[in-house]
């Protein structure tokens, strides 16, 4: 019997060694292989090399490529970006004003952890970082938002998509506004927010406006005018500018990033309301890459009209080029003008529909966009 067992262990014992040799094997074969990546993967972690710009050597690439960049604490300013960081805008101080904490800044991933319910709106109109602060003010509690958007277009969205109606107009921008507790404004692709805790506190808020404009590279306008840096170059025209004055309501100017009318991908189209001297309608100016891609988007949104029982009317009084659409109580009228489509937009009937649409079309003529 204890020959039996004695037999048995030696037998266990082989198959136990036999079985240590593979894995030792395999253990081997594992580590050799760690240092021979899979050809796809060696490729994806092989950086390619720079190209040279023109005007650079290829040893002024290749020194480039070596130079480490310079990390930003800001995610809205791209990696060695040299100027201050957006969160680094918001001044430390001010007249009357005391900071809170530190700035805090957000992306459009982050976003929604600040403004959770609104954070939609400033992404669907093109956001590309936002800034924040709290401030003291005596016993006032301010905040300051600046919502750097990618266009200058972005920022008139997000200011006129949530404007309040009656508000007091504020002489610090040409976009701007002040209620009992709120002051709003843009900035060339800003879009900035003072907002206090209370009623009252109408001098802090401009005074932390007036630094904020002044860190953005730009100040108060005189007499209602914008400040420095706060519109585009000199000769570029804003489609907000092109609208007829007389008759236009006050704070009616909106700019609607997408699906304006219900016409869905009609994007980016500014609409302005008249009172009834001036027809009582809305009037629309959307401006378009070229002349050739205004006639097309006026082409499909006439189509849009026509597939909802609209139908094309030839009517005397009409601008020269111009595309009657007439529905009962409705009246649309569609006029391309270089670059720009502009037109009216739900008039009640035709009377009211030419009465603004005439106007509308001597701004554009002024303007010299009826090449």
């Amino acid at each position: 019997m204890a020959r039996r067992e004695q037999s048995v262990s030696r037998a266990e014992r082989l198959a136990s060694l036999a079985v240590l040799a593979v894995l030792c094997g395999l253990a081997a074969w594992m580590l050799s292989g760690r240092t021979r990546l899979n050809p796809a993967v060696e490729v994806a972690l092989r950086a390619p090399a720079l190209k040279a710009q023109a005007g650079q050597s290829a040893a002024g690439a290749a020194s480039s490529e070596a130079a480490p960049a310079e990390s930003s604490a800001d995610p809205n300013v791209p990696v060695g970006a040299k100027p201050a960081t957006l969160a680094g805008l918001l001044p430390e101080d001010a007249p009357g004003l005391k900071p809170l904490a530190k700035a805090e800044a957000f992306t459009p991933a982050t976003l929604s952890d600040k403004i959770d319910g609104k954070a939609e709106l400033y992404l669907a109109a093109g956001f590309a970082g936002m800034a924040c602060r709290s401030y003291q003010a005596g016993t006032a509690r301010i905040d300051v938002y600046i919502y750097r958007m990618k266009t200058q277009d972005a920022a008139f969205a997000a200011f006129s998509g949530q404007r309040r109606p009656g508000a007091a107009q504020s002489g610090l921008a040409k976009n701007g506004y002040l209620t009992e507790n709120a002051l709003f404004l843009t900035h060339g692709a800003d879009y900035i927010e003072v907002i206090a805790d209370r009623a009252g506190a109408k001098p802090a808020l401009e005074a932390l406006a007036k630094a904020v404009l002044a860190g953005l590279g730009g100040g108060a306008g005189e007499e209602g005018k914008p400040g420095k840096g706060a519109q585009p170059g000199a000769g570029e025209i804003q489609p907000g500018d092109l609208f007829p004055k007389a008759g236009l309501k006050a704070d009616s100017l909106r700019l609607t990033v997408a699906d304006t009318f219900g016409f869905q991908g009609f994007a980016n189209v500014y609409t302005a309301e008249y009172d009834q001297s001036a027809g009582g309608g809305t009037a629309f100016i959307a401006r378009r890459p070229d002349a050739a891609e205004a006639k097309k988007t006026a082409q499909a949104y006439q189509r849009f009209l026509t597939d909802n029982g609209y139908a094309v009317q030839t009517p005397g009084g009409s601008p020269a080029g111009s595309v009657v659409l007439v529905m009962e109580g409705s009246v649309e009228i569609l006029l391309v003008r270089g670059n720009i489509l502009a037109g009216v937009h739900d008039a009640p009937d035709l009377a009211s529909a030419l009465k603004l649409a005439n106007p509308l079309d001597a701004a554009l003529k002024a303007r010299g966009l009826d090449k």
